[in-house]
Protein backbone atom coordinates (compact mmCIF):
# COMPACT_ATOMS: atom_id res chain seq x y z
CA UNK A 1 0.00 0.00 0.00
CA UNK A 2 1.45 3.35 -1.05
CA UNK A 3 1.90 6.02 1.58
CA UNK A 4 1.21 9.58 0.45
CA UNK A 5 2.60 12.59 2.25
CA UNK A 6 1.05 16.01 1.85
CA UNK A 7 3.68 18.54 0.77
CA UNK A 8 2.21 21.17 3.09
CA UNK A 9 2.62 18.85 6.10
CA UNK A 10 6.28 18.29 5.25
CA UNK A 11 6.94 22.01 4.84
CA UNK A 12 5.19 22.78 8.13
CA UNK A 13 7.27 20.11 9.86
CA UNK A 14 10.54 21.54 8.47
CA UNK A 15 9.64 25.07 9.54
CA UNK A 16 8.68 23.89 13.03
CA UNK A 17 11.87 21.82 13.28
CA UNK A 18 14.05 24.81 12.39
CA UNK A 19 12.47 26.95 15.11
CA UNK A 20 12.50 24.11 17.67
CA UNK A 21 16.21 23.34 17.19
CA UNK A 22 17.18 27.02 17.48
CA UNK A 23 14.98 27.40 20.56
CA UNK A 24 16.34 24.32 22.33
CA UNK A 25 19.96 25.28 21.66
CA UNK A 26 19.51 28.29 23.95
CA UNK A 27 16.96 27.05 26.50
CA UNK A 28 18.40 25.22 29.54
CA UNK A 29 19.18 22.41 30.09
CA UNK A 30 19.39 21.65 26.34
CA UNK A 31 21.66 24.67 25.89
CA UNK A 32 24.50 22.61 27.38
CA UNK A 33 25.70 20.66 24.35
CA UNK A 34 28.54 19.16 26.46
CA UNK A 35 26.06 17.48 28.82
CA UNK A 36 22.88 16.89 26.80
CA UNK A 37 23.63 14.60 23.81
CA UNK A 38 22.81 16.18 20.44
CA UNK A 39 20.58 13.22 19.62
CA UNK A 40 18.44 14.07 22.67
CA UNK A 41 18.09 17.68 21.53
CA UNK A 42 17.19 16.62 17.99
CA UNK A 43 14.69 14.02 19.24
CA UNK A 44 13.01 16.64 21.45
CA UNK A 45 12.92 19.08 18.54
CA UNK A 46 11.35 16.45 16.29
CA UNK A 47 8.71 15.72 18.94
CA UNK A 48 7.87 19.41 19.29
CA UNK A 49 7.74 19.78 15.51
CA UNK A 50 5.27 16.92 15.17
CA UNK A 51 3.17 18.58 17.86
CA UNK A 52 3.06 22.05 16.30
CA UNK A 53 3.13 21.26 12.57
CA UNK A 54 -0.69 21.07 12.34
CA UNK A 55 -0.96 24.42 14.14
CA UNK A 56 0.95 26.44 11.54
CA UNK A 57 -1.48 28.44 9.37
CA UNK A 58 -1.51 27.42 5.72
CA UNK A 59 -1.06 31.07 4.71
CA UNK A 60 2.41 31.09 6.31
CA UNK A 61 3.66 28.10 4.30
CA UNK A 62 5.93 28.96 1.34
CA UNK A 63 5.10 27.62 -2.10
CA UNK A 64 8.55 27.68 -3.75
CA UNK A 65 12.15 26.81 -2.89
CA UNK A 66 13.26 30.41 -2.40
CA UNK A 67 10.34 31.05 -0.07
CA UNK A 68 11.15 27.87 1.85
CA UNK A 69 14.77 28.90 2.38
CA UNK A 70 13.71 32.37 3.51
CA UNK A 71 11.10 30.92 5.88
CA UNK A 72 13.66 28.55 7.39
CA UNK A 73 15.99 31.49 8.11
CA UNK A 74 13.11 33.40 9.72
CA UNK A 75 12.19 30.38 11.84
CA UNK A 76 15.77 29.97 13.06
CA UNK A 77 15.94 33.67 13.97
CA UNK A 78 12.58 33.47 15.75
CA UNK A 79 13.58 30.38 17.73
CA UNK A 80 16.91 31.91 18.71
CA UNK A 81 15.24 35.13 19.87
CA UNK A 82 12.65 33.23 21.91
CA UNK A 83 15.29 30.97 23.43
CA UNK A 84 17.53 33.88 24.35
CA UNK A 85 14.73 35.61 26.26
CA UNK A 86 13.96 32.44 28.23
CA UNK A 87 17.63 31.65 28.89
CA UNK A 88 18.36 35.18 30.11
CA UNK A 89 15.55 35.19 32.65
CA UNK A 90 16.26 31.66 33.89
CA UNK A 91 19.92 32.54 34.46
CA UNK A 92 18.74 34.87 37.23
CA UNK A 93 19.23 32.13 39.82
CA UNK A 94 22.83 31.45 38.87
CA UNK A 95 23.64 35.15 39.14
CA UNK A 96 21.84 35.41 42.50
CA UNK A 97 23.95 32.56 43.83
CA UNK A 98 27.04 34.28 42.44
CA UNK A 99 26.22 37.40 44.45
CA UNK A 100 26.04 35.34 47.64
CA UNK A 101 29.28 33.57 46.70
CA UNK A 102 31.04 36.88 46.26
CA UNK A 103 29.95 38.19 49.65
CA UNK A 104 30.24 34.87 51.50
CA UNK A 105 33.76 33.93 50.44
CA UNK A 106 32.93 30.74 48.55
CA UNK A 107 34.47 31.93 45.28
CA UNK A 108 37.95 30.75 46.23
CA UNK A 109 37.71 27.03 45.33
CA UNK A 110 36.89 26.42 41.65
CA UNK A 111 33.70 24.52 40.94
CA UNK A 112 32.81 22.67 37.73
CA UNK A 113 29.29 23.26 36.48
CA UNK A 114 27.95 19.92 35.13
CA UNK A 115 25.53 21.74 32.82
CA UNK A 116 27.90 24.25 31.32
CA UNK A 117 31.17 22.32 31.78
CA UNK A 118 32.91 25.45 33.02
CA UNK A 119 33.91 27.00 36.31
CA UNK A 120 31.12 28.70 38.17
CA UNK A 121 30.55 29.87 41.76
CA UNK A 122 29.49 27.05 44.04
CA UNK A 123 26.26 28.66 45.24
CA UNK A 124 25.51 29.94 41.74
CA UNK A 125 25.68 26.34 40.55
CA UNK A 126 23.48 25.24 43.46
CA UNK A 127 20.77 27.79 42.70
CA UNK A 128 20.90 26.87 39.02
CA UNK A 129 20.49 23.16 39.74
CA UNK A 130 17.59 23.81 42.12
CA UNK A 131 15.85 25.97 39.51
CA UNK A 132 16.28 23.31 36.79
CA UNK A 133 14.92 20.57 39.06
CA UNK A 134 11.94 22.70 40.09
CA UNK A 135 11.33 23.56 36.44
CA UNK A 136 10.55 19.92 35.71
CA UNK A 137 9.02 18.96 39.06
CA UNK A 138 6.56 21.88 39.09
CA UNK A 139 5.58 21.49 35.44
CA UNK A 140 7.18 24.76 34.41
CA UNK A 141 8.57 23.12 31.31
CA UNK A 142 4.98 22.49 30.18
CA UNK A 143 4.34 26.22 30.37
CA UNK A 144 7.40 26.79 28.20
CA UNK A 145 6.28 24.16 25.68
CA UNK A 146 2.79 25.69 25.61
CA UNK A 147 4.30 29.10 24.87
CA UNK A 148 6.40 27.59 22.11
CA UNK A 149 3.32 26.00 20.53
CA UNK A 150 1.29 29.20 20.79
CA UNK A 151 4.06 31.16 19.08
CA UNK A 152 3.16 29.44 15.80
CA UNK A 153 -0.33 30.95 15.94
CA UNK A 154 1.20 34.43 16.01
CA UNK A 155 2.31 36.37 12.91
CA UNK A 156 5.74 35.59 11.54
CA UNK A 157 8.80 37.51 12.70
CA UNK A 158 9.57 40.48 10.44
CA UNK A 159 11.99 43.39 10.41
CA UNK A 160 9.22 45.54 11.84
CA UNK A 161 9.27 43.33 14.95
CA UNK A 162 12.94 43.98 15.72
CA UNK A 163 12.32 47.26 17.57
CA UNK A 164 9.81 45.51 19.82
CA UNK A 165 12.28 42.65 20.40
CA UNK A 166 15.00 45.11 21.40
CA UNK A 167 12.64 46.84 23.83
CA UNK A 168 11.63 43.50 25.37
CA UNK A 169 15.28 42.48 25.74
CA UNK A 170 16.15 45.73 27.51
CA UNK A 171 13.23 45.39 29.92
CA UNK A 172 14.00 41.73 30.55
CA UNK A 173 17.65 42.51 31.23
CA UNK A 174 16.57 44.94 33.93
CA UNK A 175 14.16 42.31 35.28
CA UNK A 176 16.92 39.71 35.25
CA UNK A 177 19.29 41.89 37.26
CA UNK A 178 16.67 43.13 39.72
CA UNK A 179 15.29 39.62 40.29
CA UNK A 180 18.78 38.33 41.05
CA UNK A 181 19.24 41.12 43.59
CA UNK A 182 15.84 40.45 45.15
CA UNK A 183 16.66 36.77 45.62
CA UNK A 184 20.09 37.47 47.10
CA UNK A 185 19.40 40.77 48.92
CA UNK A 186 18.38 39.35 52.35
CA UNK A 187 21.43 37.09 52.40
CA UNK A 188 23.73 39.89 51.25
CA UNK A 189 22.40 42.20 53.95
CA UNK A 190 23.15 39.68 56.71
CA UNK A 191 26.61 38.90 55.34
CA UNK A 192 27.43 42.59 54.98
CA UNK A 193 26.29 43.24 58.56
CA UNK A 194 28.51 40.38 59.70
CA UNK A 195 31.53 41.98 58.07
CA UNK A 196 30.74 45.29 59.76
CA UNK A 197 30.50 43.54 63.16
CA UNK A 198 33.83 41.81 62.55
CA UNK A 199 35.42 45.13 61.63
CA UNK A 200 34.08 46.78 64.80
CA UNK A 201 35.30 43.83 66.86
CA UNK A 202 38.76 44.25 65.37
CA UNK A 203 38.80 47.89 66.49
CA UNK A 204 37.48 47.03 69.94
CA UNK A 205 39.82 44.10 70.55
CA UNK A 206 42.92 44.39 68.32
CA UNK A 207 44.61 41.49 70.11
CA UNK A 208 41.94 39.08 68.83
CA UNK A 209 42.69 37.67 65.40
CA UNK A 210 39.17 38.26 64.12
CA UNK A 211 40.03 37.76 60.47
CA UNK A 212 41.25 34.24 61.19
CA UNK A 213 37.69 33.38 62.21
CA UNK A 214 36.02 35.72 59.78
CA UNK A 215 36.25 33.54 56.67
CA UNK A 216 34.88 30.35 58.30
CA UNK A 217 32.13 32.42 59.90
CA UNK A 218 31.18 33.98 56.55
CA UNK A 219 31.08 30.58 54.86
CA UNK A 220 29.02 29.08 57.67
CA UNK A 221 26.52 31.94 57.55
CA UNK A 222 26.35 31.68 53.76
CA UNK A 223 25.42 28.00 53.89
CA UNK A 224 22.96 28.58 56.72
CA UNK A 225 21.27 31.49 54.98
CA UNK A 226 21.09 29.65 51.67
CA UNK A 227 19.34 26.75 53.39
CA UNK A 228 16.68 29.22 54.53
CA UNK A 229 16.65 31.56 51.54
CA UNK A 230 16.28 28.82 48.92
CA UNK A 231 12.59 28.74 49.84
CA UNK A 232 12.04 31.82 47.65
CA UNK A 233 13.25 30.03 44.51
CA UNK A 234 9.93 28.28 43.62
CA UNK A 235 7.92 31.51 43.69
CA UNK A 236 10.56 33.42 41.75
CA UNK A 237 10.85 30.61 39.22
CA UNK A 238 7.10 30.59 38.62
CA UNK A 239 6.95 34.34 37.97
CA UNK A 240 10.06 34.33 35.80
CA UNK A 241 8.88 31.40 33.67
CA UNK A 242 5.54 33.13 33.13
CA UNK A 243 7.31 36.36 32.25
CA UNK A 244 9.75 34.55 29.93
CA UNK A 245 6.98 32.75 28.03
CA UNK A 246 4.98 35.98 27.67
CA UNK A 247 7.95 38.01 26.45
CA UNK A 248 9.26 35.22 24.19
CA UNK A 249 6.07 35.49 22.14
CA UNK A 250 5.40 39.18 22.82
CA UNK A 251 7.58 40.48 20.00
CA UNK A 252 5.52 38.34 17.57
CA UNK A 253 2.07 39.28 18.84
CA UNK A 254 2.93 42.91 19.65
CA UNK A 255 1.87 42.63 23.30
Amino acid sequence: MAVTLDFRVLVAFLLALARAVAWLMLVPPFSSRQTIPPIATIATAVGLSILVAPVIPVAQLPTDVAGLIGSLVVQVATGAAMGFVVAMLLSTFSVAGGFVDLMGGLTLPPSLDPLGIDQTPALGQFYEQVAIVLLFVSGGYLVMVDGFVRSFRAPMFTLASTHLLVRILLVDFATFFLSALEIAAPLLAVLFATQIVLALLTKAAPQVNVWLLGMPLQIFLSLLLVAVGVAVVPGSLSSLVTRAVHDATGFLTGH
